[in-house]
């Protein structure tokens, strides 16, 4: 707007207004023209570098993402070659991204800023110079939460199964696509030519916990609406059962509703992250229902990682839980698990 109104009252006609001061104003409009387009040409460049929709590579490893520009608590970490959608920046020397679905800001000399496109943790998408393809090289071979011995399993993958490596190894770790996110193995048990070098391979991955045959008995979560009870069960056999805090909105269908039906768990985040939903922070995310943005969680927290008064009370959709039975819930969970909730 503001080029647009310079460049008015520079008008022709204020030109032939003044023929006896020609000389002058010719020059003076001169400067003026080239400060106008230095001006524009440092506008387009600073809309560029804020535009939205860019994706970018995570440059280190051990890289925290911030709750706000100015609020430096750290809600996730991540590593080198990880992907992540570009929201803003940089402003004040951060860039505000998107990391697997939660919403930060990094410090710009940890983000390699690239204009792929694409949402971090997309199948589709590139790290690390690129997707590879690799199979499963071992019997039984564990899928962590993080690039460490030490990190959570989230799964087992049977010999011969196909995973899509998204990045370079960390610790000896690979990050593959798993779900909507990422997930980390040991990179000596990929084989990158699709060569096998074990006996009785058992093509296909298991989608259990354990490395159970195809006849063993199904472990998944029941959640029933009217008492809030959540139930984890293999076959018909309840193994434990908690309290869980559902939606204000106790209509059954609506977007911020912990809805009837059938789901399948689809992404999983145990450390403390930021929910804009509650405004607050959560712990053991286990997605079920990507249509509502809903999951199981912890009751919500602070930036310290401490409940909050009001961490127990209804949610906008979720299955809110006792820190303790979040965990547990998490430990049980799996990417693919049945999710069945009920009146």
């Amino acid at each position: 707007m503001g080029l647009i109104g310079f460049s008015g009252a520079a008008s022709p006609a204020g030109v032939h207004a003044t023929p006896l001061r020609s000389g002058w104003l010719t020059r003076l409009l001169a400067v003026l023209a080239v400060a106008a387009v230095m001006l524009a040409s440092s506008v387009v460049l600073d809309t560029r570098a804020q535009a939205a929709g860019d994706e970018g590579t995570i440059a280190n490893d051990g890289v925290a993402l911030f709750a706000g520009r100015d609020d430096h608590s750290v809600i996730a970490t991540m590593y080198a070659g990880e992907r992540v959608d570009v929201l803003w920046g940089p402003d004040n020397g951060l860039y505000e991204i998107r990391y697997y679905g939660i919403d930060g800001w990094v410090w710009a000399e940890n983000l390699w800023v690239d204009g792929d496109g694409g949402a971090a943790g997309d199948t589709t998408g590139s790290a690390g110079g690129g997707d590879a393809g690799a199979v499963v090289n071992t019997d039984s071979l564990s899928v962590r939460a993080d690039a460490s011995f030490d990190a959570g399993i989230l799964d087992y993958l049977g010999g011969g199964t196909a995973v899509t490596v998204i990045g370079d190894p960390v610790n000896g770790f690979a990050p593959i696509a798993y779900g909507d996110g990422v997930a980390w193995v040991y990179v000596d048990y990929l084989s990158w030519d699709g060569s096998i070098s074990y006996s009785d391979v058992a093509v296909g991955g298991a989608t259990s916990p354990l490395p159970e045959t195809s006849n063993a008995p199904e472990h998944w979560i029941d959640v029933n609406r009217n008492n809030g009870a959540v139930t984890l069960y293999i076959g018909d056999e309840p193994q434990a059962t908690y309290w869980g805090s559902l939606s204000y909105d106790t209509s059954d269908g609506g977007f911020y509703t912990t809805a009837s039906g059938t789901y399948y768990v689809f992404s999983k985040y145990e450390p403390l992250a930021y929910t804009a939903y509650a405004q607050a922070y959560i712990t053991d995310w286990v997605g079920f229902d990507p249509e509502r943005d809903n999951g199981f969680h912890s009751w919500t927290r602070g930036a310290d990682g401490a409940v909050l008064p009001y961490g127990a009370g209804n949610t906008a959709g979720c299955v809110g839980l006792e820190p303790s039975a979040a965990k547990a819930v998490y430990d049980f969970s799996y990417i693919g698990m049945r999710v069945v909730v009920h009146n």
